[in-house]
């Protein structure tokens, strides 16, 4: 499927990814101690900490094939760090009954959607809004449904794995030529990709903060400042859309393709 937007501004998609990767290491190792030192008994201590290092390797994994042009790999790889997110949080909460949740997860009696129903009534509502000015977690809902449809391989995953180097306006319609070969790299579905991994390094950045960081004024500030320019991306369309929705592979501006950050 795919989506008709404006003209894409090139540099306002480059503050977010500049602020990003500044921000990648700093909050990764806050949240690496963090889960280290989480107060919680020896029976469910370990969780938290094996999920971030899951995620760590996942992460690595994903940003790696979304390089080297395996989009559709990044995608899948990109959906389990979002389940080992939650898993995290669950950890790092400061909520009451953390220890039970991650017993009844470990004994297969909690799945991905019932963690994220423990946080949005015993974490999220003291993070703070989301990218705009929606709640925390109708933020995380629309992050979660975006990766959604790519749990299994299918056609809406295939679509990843193309190529489109030309789109032009035709008449009423869209004229594409379609690059169908190994590991052909798109620029555009690339920074996509990258603004998702970037939207999960603001995430835990915010998990911090409010579980840990409470007097990290500085950090504070470079997450709020990373908030504002993911939220100004236009790959995301503004919170009055259905941006959840818009991550579909093909994605067309006015103007035809987009000229993104190729990194």
């Amino acid at each position: 499927m795919s989506v008709l937007l404006p003209v894409a501004d090139v540099e306002r998609e480059r503050v977010w990814f500049d602020i990003g990767e500044r921000l990648t290491k700093p909050t990764f190792d806050r949240i690496a101690k963090a889960a280290a030192e989480a107060p919680l008994p020896m029976s469910v201590k370990q969780f938290p900490l094996s999920a971030f290092w899951f995620f760590l390797d996942s992460a690595l994994l994903a940003n790696q094939a979304n390089r080297d042009g395996m989009r559709a790999n990044a995608l899948v790889l990109t959906r389990q760090c979002l389940e080992a997110m939650a898993i995290i949080e669950v950890g790092l909460s400061t909520g009451n009954g953390a220890a039970d949740t991650l017993q009844r997860w470990n004994e297969d009696r909690e799945s991905p959607g019932s963690l994220r129903k423990w946080l949005s009534l015993n974490a999220w509502p003291s993070y703070g809004r989301g990218l705009w000015d929606e709640p925390w977690a109708q933020f995380m809902a629309k992050f979660a449904q975006a990766v959604q449809p790519y749990a299994h391989y299918s056609s809406h995953l295939a679509h990843w794995q193309e190529c489109l180097p030309m789109a032009t306006k035709v008449g009423g319609g869209l004229e594409a030529m379609v690059e169908l070969r190994p590991r052909a790299y798109d620029a555009q579905k690339a920074t996509r990709i990258t603004l998702y991994h970037s939207l999960m390094v603001f995430a835990l950045g915010r998990v911090w903060l409010a579980t840990r960081g409470h007097n990290d004024a500085q950090f504070a500030n470079s997450i709020e400042k990373f908030r504002g320019a993911l939220g100004k991306s236009q790959y995301l369309d503004g919170q009055e859309t259905s941006w959840d929705q818009q991550f579909w592979a093909n994605l067309f501006f006015k103007s035809g393709l987009s000229q993104p950050i190729r990194h």
